[in-house]
């Protein structure tokens, strides 16, 4: 993507404080656009959640197929993209300038979609890799969304699910102290206008593999993001402020 078309991407999705403050999202889509997926391991601490995602579906690579599930702007399925046939994305707000030059650049096919409405828009067993990424806690219906994952999914498919943890050693520490935990990005709880970033679910780990589980998802590896994320990765449970689950669906 070129220095005008990022500009053109950013200036639609991003905060434009500044007319140059498009060039402090370069770097991200720098990032992104790294032509080979294995290079995201190289990072030991791996801070970020989606650079986390790269790195353990690297192990995976290369694919026929990848969906991404509340999509955005596209933009984390550029690095897919290169390792993936087909990549498709959806989500409930219409992106359409991004989306046109994600199917324009890096061939990036994502639609508008409400998965609490309807099914997603695919035949069963047509993606090897589905992820949803900081989507499940907002969607009403968690059943109907796992159950469409796992049906879109081909049997030896990857799904990645992340979200935040309810059961993070913060949270609990906040609940013996009377109040309630945030598990959301809002950094003025007491000013801001949502309820907990609109989060509609809490999970923790026991709670989100046994849903992963009823639609024939078996939970392989379990990570998170943030500073030392390695070490969280150690007692996920209580230490991960966020979990990022790698699930597989049985060749049965």
């Amino acid at each position: 993507m070129n220095e005008s078309t990022a500009q053109k991407y950013y200036s639609q999705h991003y905060d434009l404080t500044n007319e140059n403050a498009w060039q402090k999202w370069q770097p991200k889509l720098s990032f992104l656009e790294k032509k080979n997926l294995s290079e995201f391991q190289d990072s030991f601490w791996q801070e970020d959640i989606q650079e986390n995602v790269l790195a353990t579906l690297a192990e995976f690579a290369p694919f026929q197929s990848v969906l991404d599930i509340g999509c955005s702007t596209g933009d984390f399925l550029i690095p897919l993209s290169r390792v993936s046939t087909y990549t498709y994305g959806v989500d409930i707000i219409e992106f359409s300038i991004a989306w046109e030059l994600m199917k324009r650049e890096y061939q990036i096919y994502c639609q508008q979609l409400n998965l609490d409405d309807n099914d997603l828009p695919f035949a069963d067993a047509s993606f090897d890799v589905v992820t949803m990424l900081a989507v499940l806690e907002h969607v009403f219906d968690v059943h109907h969304a796992i159950k469409e994952i796992a049906r879109v999914l081909k049997p030896n498919g990857v799904t990645v699910i992340q979200v935040p943890n309810i059961a993070y050693i913060k949270h609990r520490l906040d609940l013996l102290s009377g109040r309630l935990p945030c598990t959301s990005n809002v950094e003025k709880r007491d000013n801001s206008t949502e309820w907990d970033g609109q989060h509609l679910h809490y999970f923790t780990l026991g709670t989100l593999s046994k849903l992963l589980n009823q639609y024939g998802l078996q939970v392989q590896k379990v990570r998170c993001s943030g500073k030392f994320a390695k070490l969280r990765w150690l007692v996920p449970d209580i230490l991960a402020g966020d979990l990022t689950v790698f699930a597989s669906k049985s060749a049965s």
